[in-house]
Order: C-alpha cells, then sequence, then structure tokens
C-alpha cells in the first residue's frame, strides 16, 4: 500500500469516526497556577507581556512616561518570582519550579537593563524581544503541568541561599 493511500483511508476512517483528524490537545493548567498568589503571577507576566509588545523600539522609550512604571513592575514581578520560590521551597514540593522561578526572578532585571541601555532601534527591538519571549515563560513554566521532577538543585545552580 503506498504512503498516500494509506493516509487517505485512515483519514477517512477517522472522519467516519467523528474523530477529529487533526485534534490538538491542550494542556490543563497546573495545580499551582490556580492558586491565588501563583495566578497573580501569570495575570502581572501576561499583562506585562502585553504592555512590552506595544512599545516602539526605539531608545525614545525610555523618555516616555509610562516607562518608570513599566520598569517597576517589571522588578514587581522579579520579587513575586523570588517570593514563589520562598513558598515552593518551603513547602518542599515543585522543585524544578522553584529553581525556574528564582532563574526568572534575577532574569527579568537584567532584560530590563538590556532595555534600558539599548543605543539604537535595532538593540531596542532585540532586548523587547528578549523580554518578551522572558515573559513569556514566565507564564508558561507556571500555567503549563510538569510532566517530570529533572532533579535541579537550586543550590548548585544559584548558590547556597537559593
Amino acid at each position: 500500500m503506498n504512503r498516500p493511500f494509506a493516509i487517505a483511508c485512515m483519514a477517512s476512517v477517522l472522519l467516519a469516526s467523528g474523530t477529529p483528524v487533526f485534534a490538538t490537545a491542550t494542556p490543563d493548567k497546573s495545580a499551582i497556577s490556580q492558586e491565588p498568589f501563583f495566578a497573580g503571577l501569570v495575570t502581572e507576566a501576561v499583562r506585562l507581556k502585553a504592555k512590552t509588545e506595544t512599545f516602539k523600539p526605539t531608545p525614545a522609550l525610555l523618555s516616555q512616561p509610562d516607562f518608570p512604571a513599566y520598569a517597576q513592575a517589571i522588578h514587581a514581578l522579579s520579587a513575586g518570582d523570588q517570593q514563589g520560590h520562598k513558598t515552593l521551597k518551603a513547602r518542599g514540593t515543585d522543585n524544578d519550579l522553584k529553581c525556574i522561578l528564582t532563574g526568572l526572578s534575577r532574569d527579568l532585571p537584567i532584560k530590563l537593563t538590556a532595555i534600558q541601555t539599548a543605543k539604537n532601534d535595532a538593540d531596542m527591538k532585540a532586548a523587547l524581544t528578549n523580554m518578551s519571549e522572558l515573559l513569556s515563560d514566565n507564564i508558561d513554566v507556571i500555567v503549563t503541568p510538569a510532566t517530570a521532577d529533572s532533579g535541579l538543585d537550586c543550590t548548585l545552580e544559584f548558590g547556597p541561599n537559593a
């Protein structure tokens, strides 16, 4: 049986059975993302990602009246991620997520500094893109259920105070 014919036959069977041929599964939200504190982190990261994507990629962005509030909100999200790390550490659970939250907490100010020090439109565009991607990561790691525990050790990655 040739491949195109086999695919056509399979598609016919699936269509006849009522099964969508190109069904896409959407993972359920993680249990932790339902907790008010972590849901708040997600809400804020979504808001900041949307704001980041509205900025025109030019160093003149830094003189816009709403930029200081944006920068303050990035720092607050960073502090919130670190608080999430401490919360999970106190529970003794979610090793991977607690380490990732520490990494996000440390990376957000770095990405903000890249925005604040961009010297031209190209640098600003890259810095804004990197911030937007990091904010997406901030959302995804909290919302997406963990599929495995990698055994991350925050102490090895971030030092004895992690």
